[in-house]
């Protein structure tokens, strides 16, 4: 049995937004994880979209919406690398990624260790040859 009801206009927003970034965010997922397995990369992409689609109020009442879009893939990029014990990965990403480190952090409290090499990391791109 179909519905007779039409699709509301946030469904078909939605729908034209992930036919739009499915490409660009399975890729990035690939590359941000290193997942080699297709499937698994598959899996997590459509997290990142379910994710979404619970927070199409935000992403669309967003004045960058493709901004929100890279929070949600970190956030899931993040959750996953950790969930695998990815720690060192995780540590290269937050060095070199292009956002405030606010917005994926804290998965947990970084340990000293940690906060100690993106210190000197950071002290290290600060110094002049």
């Amino acid at each position: 049995m179909t519905s007779t009801q039409p699709r509301s206009d946030k469904t078909i927003l939605f729908e034209r937004f992930f036919d739009l970034y499915y490409p660009s965010v399975y890729k990035a997922i690939g590359r941000l994880t290193g997942i080699a397995d297709k499937e698994e990369v598959e899996a997590l992409t459509i997290n990142v979209f379910a994710d979404l689609w619970m927070h199409s109020d935000v992403l669309f009442s967003d004045e960058r919406p493709t901004a929100f879009l890279y929070k949600v893939v970190l956030r899931h990029v993040f959750g996953y690398l950790k969930k695998q014990g990815f720690d060192e990965h995780i540590l290269q990403l937050q060095n070199t990624l292009l956002i405030d480190p606010a917005h994926y952090t804290p998965l947990e409290e970084p340990s000293k260790e940690s906060l100690i090499i993106r210190w000197l990391h950071k002290l290290k791109g600060q110094r002049k040859p």
